[in-house]
């Protein structure tokens, strides 16, 4: 054998072996992937920067908008998306009979796509948890997506971040639903919706409606810590809505819950004013 033919043989051997000992796969082995979330039925893992990122656009507003809130004490305390009141001239509810309820108060978070609201007189409040959230759980978040009375019913799949970059810039945590059954089914851009409340089974408040991927049918909510730091900053402690009894909400009863928060105004459709 030549010479030039055994270095050869040589080289190869050795790029073999110290492709295991750099941390080569064996064969038929995979590494397993960081951002697949996990079973169904196990908790929600921790938040991480290495979540998948979301990035979202906050552009100018330039004409009138909508967007939703649902309140959080009876006095006259709601909470919405900070995207849906930033910018605005004046921000207003909008009451069943259509008349428009000027707010006293606006007060963005700085850290999150949270805003907090006040009014003169209130609504009856949904109760805001400390939850434990559960990936392939059952949620559902009310409002007026496109402007209209509409309801969703989605499934947790895991964390993701959400990037803000525009008028403002945040990066937060946030949770991901995959949308399962739309009421009524305009399609899965759901704009109009944000700042509504994401509910468990027993209709408690576990995040807000913050963001949307249509194409992928997903849903995102604020992260259970954002929701509660709001509450606080709200001079609220979490649990403090009042409930008679567990919701008990399924597929098949969450869209009739829906039409009774919106009927007591418990979630309100929010006008931003421009110009």
């Amino acid at each position: 054998m030549k010479l030039r033919d055994v270095l050869a043989l040589l080289l190869i051997a050795v790029v073999a072996i110290g492709g295991r000992i750099l941390g080569g796969d064996a064969p038929g082995e995979r590494r397993p992937d960081p951002r697949r979330p996990p079973p169904a039925g196990q908790n929600l893992p921790p938040e991480s920067f290495g979540d998948p990122r979301l990035i979202v656009d906050v552009g100018e507003k330039n004409a009138n908008a909508t967007g939703t809130a649902f309140s959080v004490d009876g006095s006259g305390i709601w909470i919405t998306a900070r995207h849906v009141t930033e910018g605005c001239d004046a921000v207003a509810l909008r009451r069943s009979d259509g008349r428009l309820v000027r707010t006293r108060r606006v007060a963005a978070q700085d850290y999150a796509d949270t805003s907090l609201l006040w009014t003169r007189g209130g609504a009856a409040p949904l109760p805001v948890v400390r939850p434990e959230l559960r990936i392939g759980e059952d949620g559902y978040s009310f409002g007026f997506p496109q402007g209209e009375p509409g309801d969703v019913h989605a499934r947790l799949v895991g964390r993701s971040r959400m990037l803000a970059r525009g008028r403002y810039r945040t990066d937060e945590p946030v949770v991901a639903w995959t949308q399962i059954r739309r009421v009524p089914d305009r399609g899965p851009d759901l704009g109009g919706i944000s700042g509504g409340p994401w509910v468990n089974a027993n209709g408690e408040v576990v995040g807000v409606h913050v963001a949307g991927a249509p194409r992928r049918g997903r849903s995102y909510s604020t992260a259970p810590r954002t929701l509660l730091q709001a509450v606080e900053n709200a001079g609220l402690r979490p649990g403090a809505g009042r409930k008679d009894r567990p919701e008990n909400l399924t597929p098949g009863s969450f869209e009739r819950y829906g039409d009774e928060l919106r009927r007591r105004q418990t979630v309100a459709q929010v006008v931003c004013l421009v110009g």
